[in-house]
């Protein structure tokens, strides 16, 4: 949004919590995406997908075989359709392959899908943010690998991340969309990388597009204020958190502080930094790019359904 009408991050906070029937904590949100937001309340979970722009909030039906809340995602793409799918990442087989609880606001009904991925258990480590365009659901896992689900299709496959050795072999790296491409970011040696995804007739390959030095970067920083100097940290716990959807701009940073860097007039500005028992990406504090959608919810009423095959 221009900074005319960009709400202060306050105000976008109160526009979407005043919609919701409940008062929502940090871990009643699951998701944005392209404009929506996710919510769940409840043990037997009871989904929300709200639109702070239209101030709209639906429920969306129960799947009451639903009982883990743990994972939950939002795919849709108003440049392709109006509606959206909730997919839920079913962990109640631990020894069959995963499972996709789908309900889509087309149908106003849940579907299963079945994977070809053996991640049925809860202490799989998987990220939490996953990315959705043209019909696939992307997901990492701690194994280096890219998980892709197709949600038109209903197959999933697997997609190597570049063969890069991470300067922390426990963290994530950043998937995300630049300008409708899918991209992949991480800090390796003392450089944060970014790679562009193609995908020529399943041909998978990633093509580094940018090289960043860290001491470039911290030369930037260092140019701060004190204050935030003080909470940024180490220049060498640099990782990255997001990319953004409309720009090649990067958003990156230390668990205390964010900060953005743009390749193209090589600016670095602060944007974020947390409260002194915060930290970004440790579970308390996740970074979810944000654009405004026009877009109007269906509304399912007080439905509750029942699961139907596809």
């Amino acid at each position: 949004m221009t900074p005319a009408v960009a709400p202060e991050p306050h105000e976008f906070v109160k526009s979407y919590s005043s919609l919701l029937p409940f008062e929502p904590a940090w871990v009643d949100f699951l998701d944005c995406c392209n404009g929506l937001l996710l919510f769940v309340e409840g043990s037997i979970p009871q989904y929300y997908v709200c639109n702070p722009v239209t101030k709209q909030c639906v429920a969306i039906p129960r799947d009451f075989t639903l009982e883990d809340t743990c994972s939950a995602s939002l795919a849709f793409d108003p440049f392709k359709s109006p509606h959206y799918r909730v997919v839920c990442f079913d962990y109640s087989e631990p020894k069959g392959p995963q499972r996709l609880r789908v309900f889509s606001s087309e149908t106003g009904s849940w579907t299963i899908q079945e994977t070809a991925f053996g991640y049925g258990s809860k202490k799989a480590r998987l990220a939490k943010h996953c990315i959705y365009l043209d019909g696939v659901l992307y997901r990492q896992s701690a194994s280096k690998l890219l998980l892709c689900f197709d949600l038109n299709r209903g197959n999933s496959r697997a997609i190597e991340l570049p063969e890069k050795e991470r300067l922390a072999p426990n963290d994530y790296g950043c998937i995300g969309l630049s300008r409708r491409h899918l991209c992949y970011s991480d800090l390796v040696g003392t450089a944060l990388h970014f790679w562009l995804f193609e995908d020529r007739c399943k041909n998978d390959r990633w093509t580094l597009i940018h090289n960043i030095n860290v001491d470039y970067l911290g030369k930037h920083v260092h140019r701060l204020d004190r204050t935030t100097i003080a909470r940024f940290g180490k220049i060498s716990a640099l990782r990255p958190f997001a990319l953004h959807p409309t720009s090649e701009v990067v958003f990156f940073g230390t668990g205390g502080a964010m900060l953005s860097y743009d390749p193209e007039d090589k600016r670095v500005e602060l944007i974020y930094t947390t409260k002194k028992d915060r930290q970004i990406m440790k579970g308390q504090i996740s970074v979810f790019p944000y654009t405004p959608c026009l877009v109007n919810l269906k509304d399912f009423g007080q439905w509750d359904c029942s699961l139907s095959q596809p």
